[in-house]
């Protein structure tokens, strides 16, 4: 459904509700993060009590926002007026915080993938032409009215950015410039701090795993796709969290000549997480699709459970198909 056929319906479920839980995906990326803080930020503006969830850890750089501390304080609260879902394509990536659907009275879902799959939504707006969930906060926002203040602007930017790799990705539009140049235009949002934290600054002590993924990559079709694999006693040896291990697929991304990567993590003994990219009209949400994941057009992935033999089997076909 569309946001404009459905702001009356948001506007009077809001105004009605008092206590309030926002929820974003399980390992919350920039995209869930920024909507999450912005829209808590405006509830608590006109009032509502605000609770914030995601499932995973909150990436430490993310506290140039305040609210990035606020998750998941309130797990022990029992009834909620309104669940307002962000960000969120399947009710399973709720992870640990699935039990929130039942504690709520009324549930609104924005989301900006594909048929998101969330059943007993008394609202559910998915609008996949947007390049994140930021966006169609920014324009409900609009309909509302809502003062948007410098710490709203920064978590859209945030949200913005983040789903865009820094505007740079295919679903990047005139109307995503169009939203990133009001929000500049009115309030002196700090690029250069967002920009840096979320896509130059590493941590050094990941500098091992990078030159191990690196050494390691393989490449097929010509060069055309890149194929990293991160076995289990590396994630091991390595203590790597999500945190550690999120971004390096770009290694496989961003080498001359690729078009589509293929990035594998096991995480425990034959289970596998399989990141996809590709660049241009390369679809890998269907590819992941095969593996019952899901995503983006050009940024997808799945988990899947066998041999690391089966796996690259199934990848490798699929691609065969899509690449020249």
């Amino acid at each position: 459904m569309k946001l404009e056929t459905e702001v009356d319906k948001i506007k009077d479920l809001i105004n009605h509700a008092q206590n309030i839980a926002v929820v974003g995906h399980h390992n919350p990326d920039g995209d869930c993060i920024g909507c999450c803080i912005a829209m808590s930020e405006w509830l608590e503006s006109k009032g509502k009590t605000v609770s914030i969830f995601a499932d995973g850890e909150i990436s430490e750089k993310f506290f140039y926002m305040e609210k990035a501390r606020e998750f998941n304080l309130h797990g022990d609260i029992e009834h909620f007026d309104l669940l307002i879902v962000l960000d969120l394509s399947d009710i399973e990536r709720l992870g640990a915080w699935n039990v929130l659907p039942a504690k709520a009275d009324r549930i609104i879902v924005i989301d900006h993938h594909v048929k998101p799959n969330f059943k007993n939504a008394d609202v559910l707006v998915d609008m996949p032409e947007y390049a994140s969930t930021g966006e169609i906060i920014y324009q409900l926002f609009g309909f509302l009215k809502a003062k948007i203040t410098l710490d709203m602007a920064t978590a859209l930017y945030t949200s913005i950015a983040c789903d865009t790799g820094c505007f740079l990705f295919s679903n990047t539009t005139a109307y995503t410039h169009h939203v990133v140049e009001e929000l500049m235009q009115k309030h002196k949002i700090d690029i250069e701090t967002i920009n840096f934290k979320n896509f130059r600054a590493y941590d050094r002590h990941n500098i091992p795993v990078i030159a191990y993924v690196l050494r390691k990559m393989k490449f097929a079709f010509g060069g055309k796709l890149a194929i990293a694999v991160l076995p289990y006693r590396a994630v091991k040896k390595w203590n790597l969290n999500y945190e550690s291990r999120h971004g390096l697929f770009k290694y496989a991304t961003d080498g001359n000549g690729v078009t589509c990567s293929i990035f594998i993590t096991e995480l425990a003994k034959r289970e596998f997480n399989v990141s996809l990219r590709s660049l241009g009209k390369i679809d890998v949400a269907k590819i992941a699709q095969q593996l019952n994941g899901g995503g983006h057009r050009n940024a997808s992935g799945a988990t899947y459970r066998g041999s690391l033999k089966q796996l690259l089997k199934i990848l490798l076909a699929e691609f065969a198909k899509v690449i020249d």
